[in-house]
């Protein structure tokens, strides 16, 4: 099951060495978040909405300026899900060796992102989506694709 977690930058250099982060909130493209983005939506479709949700949780993850979030294929067993139509779910027991890619906002986009992190107030996620900020952020920047092991480049 792919997972979208955002991280602060220590907490995934921690993770990398092998300690435990603890439950995370996440995202994934579960039936709650499909069945809410309409019956035709693809798979791919799904995914891109739940790694753009998991984008907005991480305006609330950390203080850093790049947002980041790790694409993780886990065991089922270990997400729960918190059935939103916005794809919540929680991971658990999180490995690095799990973690398929990173996702981080180009550096054109660190000012944006700074100015939403300060709009955003301390609601949920459904809250956050529902900020304008938020949703200009999402339609003028998308996060960029790196490797795991690009991961001290984003620091």
């Amino acid at each position: 099951m792919m997972v979208y977690v955002p991280l602060a930058h220590p907490d995934a250099t921690q993770l990398r060495a092998g300690r435990d982060v603890g439950v995370r909130p996440a995202c994934s493209a579960t039936p709650s978040l499909t069945a809410a983005l309409g019956t035709d939506t693809s798979a791919e479709e799904a995914d891109y909405a739940a790694l753009n949700h998991a984008g907005v949780l991480a305006l609330g993850a950390t203080a850093d300026p790049r947002r980041l979030v790790l694409a993780a294929e886990v065991a089922p067993a270990q997400v729960t899900d918190a059935r939103t139509q916005h794809g919540e779910v929680e991971v658990a027991d999180l490995r690095w060796n799990q973690v398929t890619a990173l996702f981080a906002d180009e550096a054109a986009a660190l000012e944006a992102t700074t100015a939403t992190r300060r709009a955003v107030g301390p609601g949920g996620l459904a809250e956050a989506l529902a900020t304008p900020a938020v949703q200009d952020l999402l339609d003028t920047y998308d996060l960029l694709w790196f490797a795991a092991e690009e991961l001290d480049q984003l620091l």
